[in-house]
């Protein structure tokens, strides 16, 4: 069988999916979904039942078993964020683990958000979705959590998330069927209270106006028809025609008119009213919906990871820090500067510390927010960076690395890693090398415009073992970049073995 076959699944509160592509051309091979019912234990507070998770064991051996006949030995498992949060994840994944030896990763929801982005824009470039205006929101929804992603011309603006999905909404709903006399409109006003702060939190990069919107992981609303016509976009007003029709349907009716299975039937009325909700808020005047899921742009990752495909989505990441780093009024000229200083050294060093291109983003990430802390406060500022970077979800990233970023941040001023062991000692062995690293690279960045004054224009490197010369082009006086740079280079000289050392040369005007 083809050695570029890749399988990945994922294990989430509606049950398991397995999706085979071939890497080279991201075409399905093979997909198969299995359904469990997970979130009734999840948004009760419960355990997952271990027949459930004997279930899910059971599935991921038939998993196995279809990999095994496609002589696939090249497979990820993955578990979403809402499953993480199970009072028993960390005994499911091990449950997983010693009936099938397969490690379970678990997604962070900015992961989720940004695999499902993957998949719609790879759509997108290739014209499988159509969209006319220049506004474009992402609307994901899986059982308990809705993201919300703009774009604009398809180029990432910002992505915010809710704890909100129809399966969680459902929950409430069972209540509120037996104790209001309209369930309906409680229920829309529950809905209005969770989206309520959704404009005045919008970060200053976003825009207004006519939009369209793409719904993704859509449930039982994707089934929904108008005149026995199966749409895979509505306008505006065919959605109100469905939402008229539907909002007060018996059961029955949804069974034989839309093929609605009964098990979805308590979600569609969860997930239509807050589907109206987004579309009145982004101002959508169409609904597309789009069967693209978080394995599609696992798939997609690993097709880029394995060098088969050129798609490079790390942009999404990049904006989401600079957006962050404009709400906690980081100065931009003097983030700017410095993170193109870091990269530079990274670039230049990379003989010495073998690093990846995915470490070169978590520096740069870094970088951008190095400062957020003084937000909070300037005293002992890294301290509150960390704390910030560690509790802020940013897109694209896994809370390991957020972990990693923070640490980066933490270190890049006066306390050094073997001046924080109780902390630092938290990290495993890779971990404290690749941030010991990644910090003395930013420290040395920090360090050439630490007076916020930008006197330093470029910078040049040359390794003359046992020194690193770093060459600086400036005409102003360096007295006080001197001095900060050899107090924050004796930090890189235990890390590296090299000895930074700072050269002048002037800059000559054209």
């Amino acid at each position: 069988m083809a050695n570029h076959y890749f399988g990945t699944m994922i294990i989430s509160v509606q049950g398991l999916e397995l999706l085979i592509v071939d890497l080279k051309t991201l075409k399905t091979v093979e997909r198969v979904h299995k359904e469990l019912p997970v979130g009734d234990d999840l948004y009760r507070q419960q355990p997952i039942k271990f027949e459930l998770v004997n279930q899910m064991t059971t599935s991921l051996r038939g998993f196995l078993q279809i990999l095994n006949d496609y002589q696939i030995d090249d497979y990820q498992l993955w578990g979403s964020e809402a499953l993480s949060r199970a009072i028993n994840a960390d005994f499911i994944a091990d449950q997983i683990f010693l009936k099938t030896g397969i490690k379970l990763n678990w997604l962070s929801i900015s992961e989720e958000t940004y695999y499902r982005n993957q998949a719609v824009l790879v759509d997108l470039s290739q014209r499988k979705v159509p969209t006319s205006s220049k506004l474009t929101y992402l609307i994901g929804i899986n059982s308990g959590n809705t993201t919300i992603t703009e774009f604009n011309h398809l180029s990432f603006l910002y992505s915010s998330y809710y704890s909100m999905g129809p399966v969680r909404i459902a929950e409430d709903l069972q209540s509120l069927r037996q104790s209001a006399p309209n369930s309906v409109e409680v229920l829309s006003d529950y809905i209005d209270s969770k989206l309520s702060d959704y404009k005045r939190q919008l970060p200053q990069e976003a825009i207004d106006g006519p939009s369209e919107l793409i719904l993704l992981s859509s449930m039982p609303l994707s089934q929904l028809t108008i005149s026995g016509q199966n749409h895979h976009t509505l306008t505006a007003d065919q959605f109100e025609e469905i939402f008229d029709r539907v909002v007060d349907a018996s059961d029955q009716f949804l069974i034989e008119e839309y093929g609605i299975s009964e098990t979805e039937i308590p979600l569609l009325l969860p997930e239509i009213l807050l589907v109206r909700k987004l579309m009145h808020l982004t101002q959508a005047t169409s609904l597309h919906f789009s069967h693209n899921t978080v394995l599609d742009g696992l798939a997609i990752n690993e097709a880029v990871r394995a060098g088969y495909s050129k798609y490079d989505f790390s942009q999404q990441t990049i904006t989401a820090a600079v957006n962050m780093a404009d709400h906690y009024q980081v100065e931009p000229v003097h983030r700017e500067l410095v993170t193109k200083f870091a990269l530079h050294l990274f670039d230049q060093l990379k003989p010495i510390h073998q690093l990846t291109s995915r470490d070169r983003l978590l520096l740069q990430v870094a970088s951008i927010l190095h400062d957020v802390g003084a937000y909070i406060n300037a005293h002992e500022h890294y301290l509150h960076s960390d704390y910030i970077i560690q509790h802020t979800s940013i897109i694209g990233l896994s809370v390991h690395e957020r972990q990693i970023i923070a640490a980066i941040a933490r270190y890049h001023s006066s306390t050094t890693p073997s001046e924080d062991l109780s902390h630092f000692q938290k990290l495993d062995t890779s971990e404290r090398l690749l941030v010991a690293k990644l910090a003395a690279i930013l420290r040395l960045a920090d360090a050439l415009d630490d007076d916020r004054q930008q006197k330093i224009s470029r910078i040049s490197i040359s390794i003359k073992t046992p020194k690193l010369v770093i060459t600086v082009y400036s005409n102003d006086n360096l007295s006080f970049e001197n001095w900060e740079f050899t107090y924050k280079s004796q930090f890189f000289e235990e890390t590296f073995g090299l000895k930074p050392q700072l050269k002048q040369r002037s800059v000559t005007s054209k």
